[in-house]
């Protein structure tokens, strides 16, 4: 080829790579692992498809696992020691009556308000001139918005569980359980009665029970109800969920599902771990609970005695690294290497939202034990589908954990619907992370304007239709009120009238 074709194909290269705009994107996420392993997931391919991509992230949080090789801009002090310590005493309060759970959330969500909007960082973020940014949402942190709506960006919403009255969305209390309950979608009056109240509990809270943050430090001209409707304009909702393994519901043309975002194509195991579950004749059951709720030690020794009665090996994120029988605990796990490997039976974890992804995702049945938020919603899901088992926390017994174990190990229905559902999973055209990209890159060109419904504007009340219901009532019972006033004054006139006659 001689060196003016050479020429002109680069040329040509140049002129198609120009086609394609290159976004300066923020990630505003919360400094929690597994939410910002989501956020990242997105943020990588981003990057594969030329794009820009920084995470603002407190300053004591250890990217290393979460985000390795991306750009990160820091903000506060000790934010995510105390996210943590919050959250573990929330692990705590479960293990005991829960009562405090409450004030918990309360304290978590002044702190991180007062933190995250840190002038010094914010100066930094104006300095970098973004054109986007991508907003980890959970209903009572909703102060992170404050971010893009400081830097005057579009941004969209990115989260497990989004409260759809919360953004402005339809909510189906009638059918569709809240996202933090755990009902399922067949409810008896009682439990609609107590769904209805759930899908209006964030607004109470947030309007009434929780003390607002304070936002004139860096946006004086904002009120605090103002800051709480920011959510409601994100461009695009981007829900970590999946009708596979989520009730069917209304949604809005700019809600976007895309479960399983931490899913992906599993890499060979560690040698010695490889041979711990090759070396498996009855196969392996694999035990995590996460990186924030911890088995407390009553919890440890019934799994420990459950276990020893086993003939399977039993692989367990733990602490304390040791061997004990049949059991292998170690602090660091591999999971979705581990579950994708053929004499994996069962795993046991919190029934966090990524790790069900991961199960469905290798056809792995499940057996949970909930500690709180979206956890609970997740093990209903268990029962409704047939793919796994959960057990409460609080009222674990030996017996209890056995017996769940056993029928998961020896009934092949629940392994056979996993696996179902698996393939309905693995039949898509994009992955959950292909998907959620592909819409960024559809709102970073064509904006989310005509995705979104003015119905964003109505309030949780007027969504649910309440002011039309209460103005019918009032006409019902007005008219009512009317119709036997009139009676009477009929009866009495013709009662009066009678009377006359009769001494006439």
């Amino acid at each position: 080829m001689t060196n003016s074709w050479r020429i002109i194909i680069s040329l040509l290269y140049f002129c198609l790579i120009s086609e394609v705009k290159s976004t300066k994107i923020l990630v505003v996420s919360l400094p929690h692992y597994s939410v910002v392993a989501e956020s990242n997931a997105i943020a990588v391919e981003l990057v594969k498809r030329g794009h820009s991509v920084t995470f603002y992230l407190p300053s004591d949080f250890d990217n290393t696992k979460a985000v390795p090789d991306l750009p990160i801009i820091r903000y506060g002090t000790n934010m995510t020691a105390m996210f943590l310590s919050m959250a573990k005493k929330i692990n705590d309060d479960v293990y005991a009556d829960g009562a405090n759970v409450y004030f918990t959330m309360r304290n978590m969500r002044i702190d991180f308000c007062n933190q995250i909007n840190d002038v010094k960082a914010l100066k930094k973020l104006k300095d970098e001139k973004f054109d986007y940014a991508i907003v980890n949402l959970l209903f009572f942190m909703k102060c992170i918005y404050l971010i893009p709506h400081n830097l005057n960006i579009p941004y969209a919403s990115v989260s497990t569980a989004i409260t759809e009255l919360e953004i402005g969305h339809p909510a189906a209390p009638s059918f569709i359980p809240f996202i933090l309950s755990h009902y399922g979608t067949e409810m008896s009056f009682f439990e609609r009665v107590v769904n209805l109240f759930y899908h209006l509990g964030p607004t109470i809270m947030l309007n009434y029970l929780f003390p607002s943050y304070d936002v004139s430090k860096t946006m004086p001209k904002i009120s605090y109800s103002e800051a709480e409707d920011l959510p409601k304009k994100s461009e695009i909702f981007l829900e970590n969920s999946d009708f596979v393994l989520n009730f069917p519901k209304p949604t809005m043309p700019n809600f976007i599902q895309v479960g399983g975002l931490t899913t992906k194509a599993p890499k060979p195991l560690p040698t010695e771990i490889k041979k711990f579950f090759d070396d498996a004749p009855d196969g392996v059951i694999v035990m995590s609970f996460g990186s924030v709720f911890k088995p407390n030690k009553r919890t440890k020794e019934l799994f420990i005695s459950v276990f020893s009665k086993l003939k399977q090996r039993v692989f367990w994120k733990n602490d304390d690294a040791k061997i004990v029988n049949n059991i292998w605990m170690q602090p660091w796990l591999p999971q979705n290497d581990a579950l994708a490997h053929p004499n994996t039976k069962l795993v046991i974890y919190h029934c966090g939202n990524n790790g069900m992804f991961e199960s469905l995702y290798n056809a792995v049945p499940l057996l949970c034990l909930p500690h709180t938020a979206d956890q609970l919603s997740n093990a209903k899901k268990l029962d409704h589908f047939h793919i796994g088992r959960s057990l409460s926390v609080a009222l674990l017994t030996e017996e209890m954990i056995l017996e769940a174990i056993q029928d998961l190990l020896t009934d092949s229905t629940y392994a056979g619907n996993i696996t179902h559902l698996s393939r309905i999973f693995h039949s898509r055209p994009e992955t959950p992370v292909e998907r959620a990209v592909s819409w960024l890159e559809y709102v970073f060109k064509f904006g989310g304007g005509h995705l979104r419904s003015n119905q964003n504007k109505l309030s949780p009340f007027q969504l649910l239709m309440g002011d039309v219901w209460c103005f019918i009532f009032t006409v019902i019972v007005l008219g009512i009120y009317v119709a036997i006033y009139s009676i009477r004054k009929c009866l009495g006139f013709i009662c009066k009238k009678k009377n006359k006659e009769k001494m006439n």
